[in-house]
């Protein structure tokens, strides 16, 4: 297989923390906005699909269509495929590739997803024109991706405090954005999208008895992840020391009786014309 160019990095990195919470994702869990407009038969290509737990929905939703996951890398990769495997999927296949260039002809699919990966990217309007290339006449792409500046969390401690500082310096770094998502269904028409429309969501962390499971997957993972931990360590924002008591505090801080917090998406659904 030929290597696939990388000029990016990944933030959340590839390790084996990653492929677990993304795991617990699922297409009737994220895709809601997309799931009425899905048919058997459809094609559907899943662009950054992970190990592969929303694609195998999509792929039980629209057999016997045939559905393709696509990654950048090949660890996802390989975890999607025994998924597929397990779950006795005919119909689903994964291929190695970027967004910037998927390797398909045009007009390939009724369907293409993209779940919370062109916010890593640097230039969101050339993934999503290439992401029009691909789908048919009347088909549709289904964007969804964080709006960061919207993210709340309380208690504000300084662990907390200093991970949200972190993170938005190594996106900056990575050249991705953290406000784009408000402009999906503006990027959309300008990649060729007849008809667009979003809708912007919220979920809470915390607020009941359950632990906020998510923050400390977060802080306890993220701040050990080499691509974050590295670029973290390089630019002197902060010392090893400091990344191991933030990753530390993620477990107390997942229990407190006082947790609470929300954050923000957007969805958007483009229509090619026919």
């Amino acid at each position: 297989m030929a290597s696939v160019e990388r000029t990016e990095r990944y933030m959340h990195g590839y390790e084996d923390w990653t492929r677990e919470w993304m795991a617990r994702r699922t297409a009737a869990s994220e895709l809601g906005f997309l799931l009425p407009h899905l048919a058997a038969g459809m094609t559907v290509l899943d662009c950054g699909c992970g190990p592969g737990s929303i694609t195998a929905g999509l792929a039980e939703l629209v057999s016997p269509g045939e559905v393709i996951g696509l990654d950048i890398e090949e660890r996802q990769l390989e975890a999607a495929r025994r998924l597929a495997r397990e779950r006795s999927l005919g119909n689903l296949r994964f291929v190695q590739g970027s967004v910037y260039e998927l390797p398909f002809p045009d007009a390939s699919f009724d369907v293409v997803v993209a779940h919370f990966v062109l916010e890593h990217v640097s230039d969101p309007r050339r993934a999503l024109r290439e992401i029009r290339r691909v789908v048919r006449p009347g088909g549709i792409a289904a964007i969804k991706d964080p709006y960061y500046p919207a993210f709340t969390f309380r208690p504000q401690t300084d662990e907390l405090r200093r991970f949200v500082e972190l993170s938005d310096k190594v996106r900056a770094h990575n050249g991705a954005s953290q406000t784009y998502a408000a402009d999906l269904r503006a990027y959309l028409l300008e990649a060729g999208f007849e008809r667009t429309e979003a809708t912007a969501g919220v979920e809470t962390v915390g607020g009941r008895d359950e632990p906020g499971w998510i923050l400390q997957t977060m802080l306890a993972g993220q701040t050990r992840e080499p691509a974050f931990r590295e670029t973290v360590l390089q630019q002197g924002w902060a010392t090893e020391d400091e990344l191991d008591a933030i990753s530390a505090a993620g477990p107390a801080l997942a229990v407190r009786p006082d947790l609470f917090g929300f954050v923000v998406f957007v969805t958007a659904l483009g229509w090619a014309p026919r």
